[in-house]
């Protein structure tokens, strides 16, 4: 049974204490340079606490410090709280960091770590999947009826968008942003990816060199010519008819026309 000191602790002002949120309160994008520090900087995916922060020039005591800890724990990049000696990349968090700062094999991960492992931002998710990007207000509402208490749903609502858009979700289609669906995001990335590694990966082609077929005026100009004159004296007394077949005959002998 709580004592009344346990009682007063436990309650603010007539309200009850807030329960641990159930949404990441950091954007995954922000949270992921431990992760990145930590590949870059460790051995083997692990580094003193201390050490991480001096690399990233903050105190390691700090509120904002601690909870950059806590939230990349919760995302599932690393393991550790904001007082262990040393933090560790999971295996999830080293397949990201060593693909930072492009998503490439990993943004389906990325996905299941900044929104499919939070169920208010899952089931957001699900009901604007296919749509246009709502009012913030909507966007408030929808939060609200997933259980997001009202002072938190704005800053939920801001770092579901944020993780949203690094997944690669958000896109302008039809002249207005829209939540894209994470199995066409990956198609299209996919496409776009495999498109560029064929390129990259295939042999290059030998140019091709034109067959020359050379042509009449060519071969006259590589071959000796001859040329004759021929004058032809027609009588004025000749008849039209003797006139066609004197004319028949040299196209017959000259050029090999019968007729």
């Amino acid at each position: 049974m709580m004592t009344t000191e346990q009682q007063d602790g436990a309650a603010t002002n007539g309200k009850k204490r807030r329960g641990p949120k159930t949404y990441p309160t950091r954007p995954f994008e922000e949270v992921l340079i431990l992760a990145k520090t930590i590949h870059d900087e460790g051995v083997s995916g692990r580094l003193r606490r201390l050490t991480l922060f001096d690399r990233l020039g903050r105190s390691p005591d700090s509120g904002p410090s601690r909870q950059l800890v806590t939230t990349s724990s919760r995302y599932g990049l690393t393991e550790g709280g904001y007082q262990a000696e040393t933090l560790e990349l999971t295996e999830t968090g080293r397949a990201i960091a060593a693909e930072t700062p492009n998503l490439g094999a990993t943004r389906e991960m990325v996905f299941d770590c900044a929104i499919g492992k939070f169920t208010p931002f899952q089931g957001l998710y699900e009901k604007l999947r296919n749509q246009r990007i709502p009012a913030n207000d909507v966007l408030l509402t929808e939060l609200r009826q997933l259980g997001i208490e009202d002072a938190d749903c704005q800053d939920a609502a801001g770092i579901f968008v944020a993780n949203a858009r690094y997944v690669g979700l958000i896109q302008q289609r039809s002249g207005s942003e829209r939540l894209l669906p994470i199995e066409q995001v990956l198609e299209e990335t996919g496409h776009l990816v495999q498109e560029s590694q064929d390129s990259a990966s295939a042999p290059p082609q030998a140019q091709e060199v034109p067959v020359m077929n050379p042509t009449l005026d060519q071969r006259e100009a590589s071959e000796p010519s001859l040329h004759i004159d021929v004058q032809v004296h027609i009588d004025s007394t000749a008849t039209s008819e003797q006139i066609d077949q004197i004319f028949a005959s040299m196209a017959k002998h000259l050029y090999g026309r019968d007729g």
